[in-house]
């Protein structure tokens, strides 16, 4: 997905064997955009190959754009030294799902291609740019995408999108896990049940990306089976407040797509 929808560089490694590193740049409109999947071959590290990749990301993303990715401990030094800032953190929730009793699956139900614009329109709403180019593909891309219905959420969802209140989709991690994201949704509650709805009985262990500084999810994925299993944060170049209602956003299409 990340091939087709996003731009990726590389470097050729200097001993003719592939590359040396790579890097995508995925644009979410004019002045915004995140990197991910930034990968330096063992044999080339230390060398400055991760700083000549971000150093170009940047350039590619365009001068006053904000560039935003998932940093782990290794990485973040390298991030720092240019310009990037720590938005908040994020913990990796995995493990067998335990379904709360009676699967709490009222007003979820399985998307459909009719709901696809409405989709588009709640999550431009809630992340404050279009991702249309990537969600587009999750029909092809995720084993299962559900939504709640619209006048289920207490929270009424977000006003002047009809139809739905919240969606989320469940993809396989290679053969590991299955990830939950993006999830989109008014409150806690409604985010809840469309975890559950696509969580259980799945045939992996669940993945949940989620900003342990929040109260609605971390407790309850861990109450549920899901266990901590790894640590990055949300970083930024250049300025993020004041995007969409980023209350609504609970966990991010993929760690590469911050």
């Amino acid at each position: 997905m990340l091939l087709a929808a996003s731009e990726v560089f590389g470097v050729d490694a200097p001993d003719g064997r592939g590359l040396a590193g790579s890097v995508t740049l995925t644009r979410w409109g004019a002045d915004y955009a995140a990197v991910g999947m930034m990968l330096v071959a063992a044999r080339y590290e230390r060398r400055g190959v991760g700083r000549a990749l971000m150093e170009h990301s940047l350039r590619a993303a365009g001068e006053g754009a904000t560039v935003t990715l998932f940093a782990t401990d290794m990485g973040r030094p390298l991030y720092e030294k240019l310009g990037f800032t720590v938005v908040r953190r994020n913990v990796s929730f995995v493990g067998r799902f335990r379904a709360p009793s009676g699967h709490g699956g009222r007003g979820i139900r399985a998307a459909t291609e009719a709901d696809l614009p409405a989709i588009l329109d709640l999550d431009r709403a809630a992340f404050g740019a279009d991702r249309g180019h990537i969600l587009a593909r999750l029909a092809a891309f995720a084993d299962r995408i559900a939504v709640a219905d619209a006048g289920v959420a207490p929270g009424q969802g977000i006003a002047g999108i009809a139809g739905i209140a919240g969606y989320a989709a469940a993809w396989r991690n290679a053969p590991a896990s299955t990830v939950i994201g993006p999830l989109v949704a008014p409150d806690g509650e409604t985010a809840r049940r469309l975890v559950t709805a696509l969580a259980a009985g799945a045939p992996t262990p669940v993945r949940l990306d989620l900003d342990p500084d929040r109260p609605e999810l971390p407790g309850w994925a861990h109450a549920h089976g899901l266990e901590p299993a790894g640590r990055t944060v949300v970083m930024a170049h250049g300025e993020v407040t004041g995007r969409g209602r980023q209350g609504h956003l609970y966990t991010p299409i993929s760690v590469a797509l911050a």
